[in-house]
């Protein structure tokens, strides 16, 4: 029964609904919040059962759970490990716009508070989203959220004697640099290109080079950026590429340049600035030179790098040699493939990337790679001259760059999950002789895992001849192989077939920032087909399936009748064990096969 202060209360509130028209409502929250279990009242408090959550708004959302007793078991899930949040209270949230959305309790709650996102309603269910202590003791959850899409959104306390009122501060943001939600580091600029002489080794002409790079804070936190041996600042590899023929080649890669302080310039817009280098303020830019860049000392081996997570060693190059003078560790390029006798018609670039452990924690690091095209001049000081145009091609990598000089490409990103990303590009042309080249390049732009083989389906009877494979070597220390990957055609396949882990960790992988190809001619014109990329490292699945393009079934000779391209004993022995009826071997389809079938048959015979 309630008391005379809280009928008073009711009444007034009831009152006032009616003014307004929305008696009911209203009255129905007012008696919620008064029980004190946050109720089913829209934005006056979220509700303690599930499916009838009260709406959430962008903007402040009230609620209590003082007086809540139910408790939700969140499964391990968007990076938090499986937990109980006491005294939960619900809100559904349908969002009007597609992207990044914030949850937040932060200096709105004075106790210990838990956040989840869910996509339904249920105990042991895997968020989307979730969040304890990332401010203090309160909670902010971002999640990729999409228009239309009712979500439920979770409230409550770290251990069951935590509660009480608070509000949930819930808004959109596409960053505030226009990247994403936390820090998000792009290569705003290519500015110079620096050259260092040659080295001959093992009879061919080494060139050295070094690329400049001014990174851009696109997201709206502060990006660390404190020198080793604190690991907390980007690893910036370098890498060049020529289009030739229709093909994208990887021609040399660089160590990486470790990050050690951050100016605060305006480059990529406004900038609000960091007070310290330690930190690459929001919006800001930073700018290395490329002599900087191609300062040996400064320059980290890749294989202490995990590009899906940003991580690194504090310390770096640990049991790594000394740099080789002129080349070591620095871009290295074969003087004959910038020779531009021998490479007529050949488009250049050079792509720049950076790594972070912020950037990539805040799911911001597919868009760090950018490209930019370069001429080749004479040679000089021992190298050619490499003369940089056009603009940065800035969050484009350099598959993209191919599908630019070569618009027919095309591209398909391949996400590992808990991992990293690919990209994966093909192109088929018609050689105008009864064959058509098929060509395919693959870049692993973050992925820890690697890739170390490729499938593509070939159809029975479809002849492949002139296939092949080229990858980007290692150098000045780096211990990764450098044995080409196999190449077999067999069961319905061709396949592309690296090292494995098991027997070498530093077997020959697509691991990040390098691109591998692949091609092969076939006799028929492509269909859409299933290609298979094998995974080098160990995880859930060791190898991830995706859409491309293979070639088509040849159509099958009529006595071919199990339509293998050949005309052969298997075939006969199909034609005899259907011998009276009316079966697939009824060649001249007089529905019965007989001797003429057979006729046919044999003077179809092939094999």
């Amino acid at each position: 029964m309630s008391t005379p202060r809280k009928s008073t209360i009711g009444l007034i509130l009831a009152l006032a609904a009616i003014a307004i028209g929305t008696y009911s409502a209203s009255l129905e929250n007012s008696a919620s919040a008064l029980r004190g279990d946050g109720g089913d009242g829209g934005v006056a408090g979220g509700g303690t059962n599930c499916a009838t959550a009260p709406a959430m708004i962008i903007g402040n959302n009230a609620f209590n759970t003082s007086a809540a007793t139910v408790s939700l078991a969140v499964a391990t899930g968007a990076g938090c490990s499986s937990h109980t949040i006491y005294k939960v209270n619900y809100f559904s949230f349908t969002p009007t716009q597609t992207g990044n959305h914030i949850f937040s309790t932060c200096s709105t709650s004075t106790w210990d508070t838990r956040l989840a996102v869910f996509t339904a309603c249920g105990s042991s269910l895997v968020p989307i989203g979730c969040n304890d202590d990332s401010c203090g003791t309160q909670s902010q959850v971002t999640v990729s959220l999409t228009t239309g899409v009712t979500y439920r959104v979770a409230v409550g306390g770290y251990a069951s004697a935590d509660g009480g009122a608070g509000i949930i501060a819930t808004s959109f943001s596409s960053g505030g640099g226009g990247g994403g939600i936390g820090p998000d580091v792009i290569v705003g600029s290519i500015p110079d290109i620096a050259k260092y002489g040659s080295v001959v080794v093992s009879g061919q002409t080494i060139m050295a080079y070094a690329i400049g790079t001014t990174s851009c804070n696109i997201g709206d936190a502060l990006l660390a950026w404190f020198a080793s041996p604190d690991n907390r600042h980007p690893f910036i590899p370098q890498n060049v590429y020529r289009v030739k023929s229709g093909r994208v080649e990887q021609l040399g890669m660089g160590w990486g340049k470790h990050g050690f302080t951050a100016l605060q310039g305006t480059l990529c817009g406004a900038c609000i600035p960091s007070s310290s280098g330690t930190w690459l303020g929001v919006g800001c830019s930073d700018p290395y030179s490329a002599g900087l860049n191609g300062s040996q000392s400064g320059l980290g081996c890749r294989s202490e790098v995990n590009a899906a997570t940003g991580v690194f060693p504090g310390t770096i190059n640990a049991g790594m040699p000394g740099a080789a003078a002129t080349i070591g560790r620095r871009i290295q390029v074969n003087g004959n493939d910038l020779n531009p006798t021998l490479n007529a018609g050949a488009t250049y670039f050079v792509e720049a990337q950076y790594i972070h452990s912020g950037d990539a924690t805040a799911g911001n690091d597919n868009n760090n790679a950018s490209w930019r095209l370069f001429t080749v001049g004479t040679i000089s000081s021992g190298a050619y001259t490499l003369t940089l145009t056009g603009v940065t091609n800035q969050q484009k990598s350099a598959m993209d760059a191919w599908k630019t000089i070569v618009p027919a490409v095309t591209l398909l990103n391949v996400d590992v999950a808990s991992d990293g990303r690919f990209t994966a590009g093909w192109n088929v042309t018609n050689n105008g002789n009864g064959t058509w080249r098929y060509e395919y390049a693959i870049q692993n732009i973050n992925s820890d895992r690697s890739g170390n083989s490729l499938r593509i389906e070939v159809p029975a009877g479809t002849n492949i001849t002139n296939a092949g494979f080229k990858d980007v070597n290692y150098h000045s220390g780096d211990p990764f192989s450098a044995t080409d990957w196999t190449i077999s055609v067999a069961s319905g396949a061709i396949t592309w077939t690296g090292g494995t882990y098991a027997t070498s960790a530093n077997g020959n992988a697509l691991r990040f920032g390098t691109t591998y190809n692949f091609w092969f001619d076939a006799s028929q014109p492509p269909v859409a087909a299933t290609a298979v990329l094998g995974l080098f490292k160990p995880g859930a699945s060791p190898s991830i399936s995706f859409a491309s393009a293979g070639p088509g079934a040849p159509a099958c000779a009529a006595a071919d009748i199990n339509c293998d391209g050949f005309v052969n004993g298997t075939d006969l022995t199909i034609l005899l064990s259907q011998w009276g009826t009316a079966g697939s071997a009824d060649i001249d389809n007089d529905g019965t096969v007989g001797g003429t079938d057979l006729a046919a048959l044999l003077a179809g015979w092939t094999v």
